[in-house]
């Protein structure tokens, strides 16, 4: 399939309200191992966007009617799938962990969205995890005469290293910073003790755990998932697929340390 047969999608963004004051933003017409969740919390004094997706259209007007506070844009981690908008927020305060902030200032090159850019073993180990790799990372475009060939990650300016235990105040809610390596040396989400929300990147979704890409550590993954087991969680917003509570997030672990021999 050529750029000129994808159909053309707008919105390109889903943007919906999952708890009040709490938006998901996906990009429904990237492929699975790409579509990433972006997360908007509202905060009295700032507003906190976790992630900022692919970057294949434009985040910050998607987003303009809910944005009327200083922004802190919050870095899971670095990949592609997670930090492509972030050089839309220059006026951001842009975080991440120290180990991630050398590929958010300076990406390796994507050259555009077709799974042939991978190398071939990239592409077998995600095809035997039960990936599709064949043709284009989306289905469709975001406006007409857009260059598939042309996507390239764009490098963004962190304003503050975080880690383990610093604290997100956005007035209303304060979010504290769990490190939990594994899927990316720097994997970090955020955690609310008081509410016993998780926002927790690719560290933790209800999917397919990667944990062999460039930076993966399978051992440091395992004492990830045996500290989440024990955290007091109501809900995990995750960096992939729907958002999901405590007995859920036991199973996951279960089946990631299964996997691993480690249960």
């Amino acid at each position: 399939m050529t750029n000129d047969q994808l159909p053309v999608a707008d919105p390109w963004f889903a943007i919906t309200e999952v708890e009040p004051g709490l938006h998901r933003i996906t990009e429904p017409h990237c492929v699975r191992l790409v579509r990433a969740n972006c997360f908007l919390v509202k905060g009295t004094t700032h507003d906190l966007l976790v992630d900022s997706g692919m970057g294949v259209g434009r985040l910050r007007p998607a987003l303009a009617p809910l944005l009327d506070k200083p922004l802190i844009l919050f870095s899971t981690h670095a990949h592609l799938d997670h930090r492509g908008g972030h050089w839309e927020f220059p006026d951001a305060e842009i975080l991440v962990h120290p180990a991630e902030a050398g590929d958010l200032r300076a990406p390796d090159a994507q050259k555009g969205l077709s799974f042939a850019q991978f190398a071939p073993d990239q592409r077998a180990r995600l095809a035997a995890a039960g990936f599709d790799t064949q043709g284009w990372l989306v289905d469709a475009v975001p406006w007409r005469g857009y260059d598939l060939d042309g996507y390239r990650l764009e490098g963004a300016e962190p304003t503050r290293l975080v880690g383990e235990g610093d604290v997100v105040d956005i007035g209303s809610r304060r979010f504290t910073v769990l490190h939990l390596p594994g899927h990316s040396p720097g994997s970090i989400a955020v955690w609310e003790a008081e509410t016993g929300t998780l926002i927790g990147g690719d560290a933790i979704y209800d999917g397919i755990l990667i944990d062999d890409l460039p930076g993966g550590d399978v051992a440091a993954y395992v004492e990830t998932m045996r500290r989440l087991a024990g955290l007091p969680v109501r809900v995990v917003h995750g960096g992939h697929r729907d958002s999901f509570g405590r007995e859920r997030l036991a199973e996951i672990v279960r089946g990631y340390l299964e996997s691993r021999g480690a249960a």
